[in-house]
């Protein structure tokens, strides 16, 4: 081989290595593994450690819980408001089979007295079953000696039991020339008594009376006037 030829070949493995060694110093670059600390570190500068990565496992994994929580909660959530509507509709439905309509009680007392009361509806009282919760009431107390006794109003309670009535909001009584209205009265009609309360007014042609309690005595209609204040009245 002659020296031309031996330099060209040294020339050469010269370029290749200078070549080879540009590439793998400047582009190719591998993970440092630090043992110590278990740090690896990559070509980007970045640096990640196993505690690190162990930690974003740790966070994703409260993540996918917090979700599943969120879900389970809208899912209860969701149940519970479906059974609280049921219980309504339940409820609903009860009252309406409950309801009865063109409701019609009469009842006598020991003086022949007859007391007949009449309801747009009514239906069971819930807490106690002697009860009938009536609307839209008209009442008549008919006597064969003495004029006919009228009581309206907007509710009512009658009880099975006793025959007694509570009448309440918008009450109306009226008989002979007189009108007497309230918020409440309690017919007892064993007793033969009417007991009006709540803002009572008495009208008559010549004057209105103003009275906080009147108690009635439905066979002889005379009327008591109790009341703390002085007693107002109106003539007309």
């Amino acid at each position: 081989m002659s020296i031309r030829s031996l330099l060209q070949i040294i020339l050469f493995l010269l370029i290749v290595l200078i070549i080879g060694g540009t590439y793998f110093f400047y582009f190719y670059k591998t993970p440092i593994i630090n043992k110590e600390n278990s740090n690896i570190i990559f070509d980007n500068g970045q640096e990640n450690t196993v505690e690190n990565l162990s930690n974003d496992r740790e966070i994703l994994q409260d993540l996918n819980k917090n979700n599943l929580n969120k879900k389970s909660e809208k899912i209860y959530e969701t149940k519970e408001k479906k059974i609280e509507q049921k219980i309504k509709n339940d409820a609903s439905q009860n009252e309406i089979k409950n309801l009865t309509k063109e409701i019609e009680y009469v009842t006598n007392n020991n003086n022949g007295d007859t007391f007949k009361i009449l309801a747009k509806y009514g239906k069971t009282n819930i807490e106690n079953t002697n009860i009938l919760d009536l609307e839209i009431v008209n009442g008549t107390i008919i006597s064969s000696e003495r004029s006919d006794i009228y009581i309206s109003s907007d509710y009512a309670k009658y009880n099975y039991s006793n025959q007694n009535s509570n009448f309440y909001s918008n009450v109306k009584i009226n008989y002979d020339n007189k009108e007497i209205t309230c918020d409440n009265l309690d017919l007892k009609i064993s007793n033969n008594v009417a007991i009006a309360y709540n803002n009572v007014l008495i009208k008559d042609d010549k004057s209105i009376m103003k009275a906080q309690v009147v108690t009635m005595d439905i066979i002889t209609k005379d009327i008591n006037i109790n009341s703390k204040e002085t007693i107002k009245i109106f003539t007309q």
